[in-house]
């Protein structure tokens, strides 16, 4: 199989890298690899894992059927060759060919030695090389953090892709709905504040063709296409429209793995949710400067960013209280995105804060909050709940919160 091409491989975890080319460093074989992604893909799941669901003994079925996790294994040993860190070699084509190379190992060059060292050594050094070494190989990504906003020449601090939700009363055929999703994102683009701009021309046409492909290749298959897939490829097609008027040729499966990333490297974040208009909000929460062995990163992070994030949750809080009642309660997923995408933070500082405030870390400020592990309804896949651990151990998981100002108090 060649190493060759930029195009973003299709890694669900950066994670997976650390564990391959750490297990590398030990003179692994490729079902010994194959068997490291299958147990940190276990322990994702078993992570995530928020209502009882975990399946001990199906992770350990995959580890032993030396078919699971065969393209995982090949993906990252591929794109670990393509950036110079291991020597290129044939590897596994199917995951039924897989059994022909159980015993193969793989060398690891200079580069992959330094970084699989710097990895047990100094973890978030490590990713923060990873970065500059996978913008050097895969332009698309300095391209997408150009974008977002988290390089120093950076248009905008964020980038926003304007959606549209189906509306029953309106929308009776997808015609409809695709004439009315062209006008907001025309409109959208037209005022300047999405971080790109392209001409109606562009727009209108780029949208009903991709969306027109689409159609065909289903109806060739004979399939029918579902409401949801409709959406889903009406939301591609803005997506290619955006981030090729910023400048980078990007697909939408390419664009979900960035965004995922880039949240994990802690340099930007996503939300569906964030106040205002539908639509898929991107921005920094970190600045990527430079690349390859000269990256640095710097992250909005820290004491007083989460400070900020606590005063600004009572401000979004007061103004939600204008419409609504006192003793209201929100889903804890929505008040995150709106803080976040105000102060242009990470989720995962903004839950450090709400775990400061419940420890009595900041008993200064004008209010406390309630925490419920009821729920308003499904909380969306792009979203997760806050999980808290209680002094026993136990993770708890609360979905919605309300606040009490401080004059309630007394």
């Amino acid at each position: 199989m060649s190493a060759g091409g930029t195009a973003i491989p299709r890694l669900q975890d950066l994670s997976y890298f650390e564990v391959v080319i750490t297990k590398l460093l030990q003179g692994a074989t490729f079902e010994q690899v194959r068997r490291v992604l299958v147990d940190r893909a276990r322990d994702l799941d078993r992570e995530s894992d928020l209502d009882g669901s975990f399946d001990a003994a199906k992770w350990e079925r995959r580890r032993n059927d030396s078919t699971e996790h065969v393209n995982n294994a090949v993906d990252v040993l591929k794109e670990a060759m393509r950036l110079g860190w291991v020597e290129r070699c044939v590897l596994p084509s199917t995951p039924n060919s897989a059994y022909l190379h159980t015993a193969d190992v793989y060398d690891l060059l200079p580069a992959g030695r330094v970084w699989a060292e710097l990895a047990v050594a100094d973890r978030r050094a490590a990713y923060s090389a990873l970065a500059g070494v996978l913008m050097d190989a895969h332009p698309q990504m300095g391209g997408f953090l150009k974008a977002v906003g988290a390089r120093p020449d950076s248009r905008a601090p964020a980038f926003t892709i304007p959606l549209l939700r189906w509306d029953l009363t309106r929308h009776s055929s997808e015609d409809l709905y695709l004439d009315d999703l062209v006008d907001v994102v025309t409109a959208a683009a037209a005022a300047g504040s999405l971080g790109w701009t392209s001409c109606a021309e562009d727009i209108d046409s780029t949208i009903r063709s991709y969306v027109e492909r689409t159609r065909a290749r289903r109806t060739a298959r004979g399939k029918i296409q579902p409401r949801k897939e409709f959406l889903k490829t009406c939301e591609e097609s803005i997506t290619k429209v955006a981030f090729a008027a910023s400048g980078t040729k990007l697909d939408y499966i390419s664009m979900e793995l960035l965004r995922r990333w880039s949240r994990f490297l802690g340099v930007a974040n996503f939300s569906y949710y964030a106040p205002g208009p539908y639509a898929l909000r991107l921005w920094a929460t970190g600045t990527v400067t430079g690349s390859g062995s000269n990256v640095t990163i710097s992250r909005q992070i820290g004491a007083e960013i989460r400070r900020k994030a606590l005063q600004t949750l009572f401000e979004v809080w007061q103004e939600r209280r204008t419409s609504a009642s006192a003793a209201m309660y929100v889903p804890v997923w929505e008040l995150r995105a709106a803080v976040c995408w105000r102060l242009r933070i990470a989720d995962s500082e903004w839950d450090k804060s709400i775990r400061e405030l419940l420890h009595g870390d900041h008993a200064d400020l004008p209010y406390r909050v309630h925490l419920d592990q009821a729920s308003l309804g499904p909380v969306p896949a792009s979203t997760s709940p806050l999980v808290l651990t209680s002094s026993s151990g136990h993770r708890r998981i609360f979905n919605v919160m309300t606040i009490i100002p401080s004059k309630e108090n007394r």
